[in-house]
């Protein structure tokens, strides 16, 4: 069951209004065309995964939150593209829709990526990223009562994100890896009681709140 279902940003449509807005020519366009383009080729990304659980058989219940936003106590913001509830396990999952040849330096917390071009860019480490979403999320089921193991992965939208040997031993993999994966870890995880389930799905929709984010309309 989809409790909260993915819809397009607020940031796209406001993106998206200012470049229909503008000239080619004028001087900021190029930076909000770019900006535009990475939003819709992350959303594209999240599409696809998406696409990819209609055809998964899955124990019910199950529930997903997708785009799921929320505030801490400490006003940190959490985003997680996915969030998937079931009675063995809580997955959060962070999508990423990147291309070329990817590298991981664990010691570094870097990840960078080659472009077909042969140009180095560099990108924020999604593991830490997980990482603090694994540590508010259990928190939040110890303050619950509620024991359920918390498991967290970073999945490829695009077959043309290649993985180098530095992500050895990382939760990383394609798309296509899912039903597999999501199997190995329903066979290694007992279930929970369904009552519970529910009502921790119901809390986190509860804490759900779509984040802001201003976005400087241009001069003419």
């Amino acid at each position: 069951m989809i409790l909260l279902a993915r819809r397009t940003s607020e940031t796209q449509k406001t993106l998206e209004a200012i470049v229909r807005r503008l000239s080619n020519s004028h001087r900021e366009y190029s930076n909000y065309d770019e900006n535009l383009r990475r939003l819709k080729a992350g959303h594209a990304g999240e599409q696809r995964v998406d696409a990819e659980w209609l055809e998964i058989d899955l124990p019910t219940p199950y529930y997903f939150l997708h785009d799921f936003q929320t505030m801490n106590n400490f006003g940190s913001t959490h985003q997680m593209d996915t969030i998937f509830l079931c009675r063995h396990f809580l997955l959060i999952v962070e999508i990423k829709n990147i291309t070329g040849v990817l590298s991981y330096d664990t010691a570094f917390a870097q990840l960078t990526r080659m472009t077909s071009e042969g140009k180095v860019e560099g990108m924020t480490d999604p593991f830490l990223q997980l990482e603090r979403h694994v540590g508010w999320m259990k928190k939040l089921l110890h303050q619950e009562k509620f024991q359920l193991p918390v498991l967290h992965a970073v999945v490829l939208a695009t077959k043309n994100g290649i993985l180098s040997e530095g992500f050895h031993g990382q939760p990383i993999f394609h798309v296509t890896g899912l039903r597999t994966h999501l199997q190995k870890w329903f066979d290694r995880h007992q279930p929970v009681e369904t009552e519970n389930l529910f009502r921790f799905a119901m809390h986190l929709m509860s804490l759900h709140s779509t984040i802001k984010r201003e976005v400087k309309v241009p001069l003419e």
